[in-house]
């Protein structure tokens, strides 16, 4: 009776251990799905999501970089525990104040609940004309939302009045900017139109200039978009009648390149080495020299010196 009584123990032991090494073999990877956008390049997305490169590129099945489209979706993996951990307690950390509750979906973004009986907020106090119509976009999240639009997964709910975190692509949704600057609802008011006519501007302006130069002419741009001393949409004042050597030469027209996306939305997404410059020119090729000489200038970026 005794040895049985062993037997039974040993053959429970085997059994439990090998229940739990097949759930942990079979245990799905939480992954990311993410849009490419207009600019993008795996080694960009890839240090984004702190994932290896060479693992993105076997995950999605690409062989050659050149190949990724605007609007394809990749598989972002989080395969590391560690990694995991990591992004809910971000998460957790930064909506805590709002005690909303966050769980997570396999293969998508987020799933996203608010906690029975946790205090709705006062959306009455948002004034209306901050507020937004939106139509969501392929792998928009609420997370990714209330992150961009500095407002709470539950405002957004209660603003749509939605009782769960389903989110459709094209779907019509409010959103908050009372708490967003003029820049930040400028760039999340920008068409796709005004941001390749802003690429255009960037490319025929400062095409052969760093980096740093050609998110520096964007700025100028986005600036005179923002000032009172200027006309308030991308077009009238990229086209404004002699003010940018691009239109005049036709240079407007020109296909970009991937860089001048990636300076126009890095000037889009707050970056200003300009530090609020409203004009620049360049002193070897300028023929209104005399027009810039009652203007403080404020630095100079490649052949490039940016004035008030």
């Amino acid at each position: 009776m005794k040895n049985k009584n062993i037997f039974i123990q040993i053959f429970m032991t085997f059994l439990i251990i090998l229940i739990f090494s097949t759930a942990a073999y079979t245990a799905p990877s939480l992954s990311l799905i993410y849009v490419i956008q207009q600019g993008d390049t795996l080694s960009e997305i890839a240090a984004e999501y702190d994932v290896d490169l060479d693992q993105l590129k076997s995950v999605n099945n690409i062989s050659n970089e050149a190949n990724i489209r605007m609007g394809d979706e990749l598989v972002i993996p989080q395969n590391s525990k560690d990694r995991k951990e990591k992004k809910k307690k971000k998460i957790f950390s930064e909506y805590s104040p709002q005690q909303e509750e966050l769980s997570f979906a396999i293969n998508t973004h987020y799933a996203v609940r608010i906690n029975p009986g946790h205090q709705v907020p006062d959306i009455d106090k948002i004034p209306e004309d901050k507020i937004i119509d939106y139509y969501v976009g392929s792998g928009d999240t609420l997370y990714d939302l209330a992150r961009d639009f500095s407002t709470t997964i539950g405002t957004i709910l209660a603003l749509n009045n939605k009782k769960n975190s389903f989110l459709r692509k094209g779907e019509k949704i409010r959103l908050p900017v009372h708490n967003l600057t003029d820049h930040q609802i400028l760039n999340q008011r920008v068409s796709k139109q005004e941001l390749d006519l802003l690429a255009r501007a960037v490319s025929g302006e400062s095409r052969g200039e760093p980096f740093i130069g050609q998110v520096a002419v964007a700025a100028v741009i986005i600036n005179r978009v923002l000032s009172p001393q200027f006309p308030d949409t991308f077009a009238e004042v990229i086209y404004q009648r002699g003010q940018f050597s691009a239109v005049s030469d036709g240079q407007i027209n020109l296909t970009p390149n991937q860089t001048a996306y990636r300076a126009a939305r890095a000037a889009l997404n707050g970056s200003d080495p300009t530090n609020g410059a409203l004009y620049f020119y360049n002193p070897k090729t300028a023929t209104r020299v005399s027009f810039f000489k009652g203007r403080r200038v404020i630095t100079k970026i490649g052949d490039h010196v940016f004035l008030e």
